[in-house]
């Protein structure tokens, strides 16, 4: 019976916390989480070239976007200039 309750409350704090995915276009930048005792959104990369972001907190995950779009932003530009 325990063991039911402790999954049951191991759920509710699922629940609680909050998550989005980060997507730049095709690509899936990471993560951001938040726990129900957490202020901030935590950035959880989910691809090399964003691992930068790992780690830092953010007040929004639309704002967590923004970096990773500026982050990624670069990388567009000198792609587009090499294949010129």
């Amino acid at each position: 019976m325990s063991h039911t309750h402790s999954s049951y409350d191991q759920l509710a704090l699922v629940q609680a916390s909050q998550a989005y995915v980060i997507e730049i276009g095709e690509t899936q930048a990471g993560l951001v989480n938040r726990r129900p005792d957490e202020r901030y959104f935590t950035f959880i990369a989910a691809s090399a070239a964003f691992h930068a972001l790992e780690g830092h907190r953010f007040a929004t995950p639309s704002a967590a976007e923004l970096a990773a779009r500026q982050l990624a932003a670069p990388r567009r530009h000198s792609a587009t200039r090499l294949a010129s």
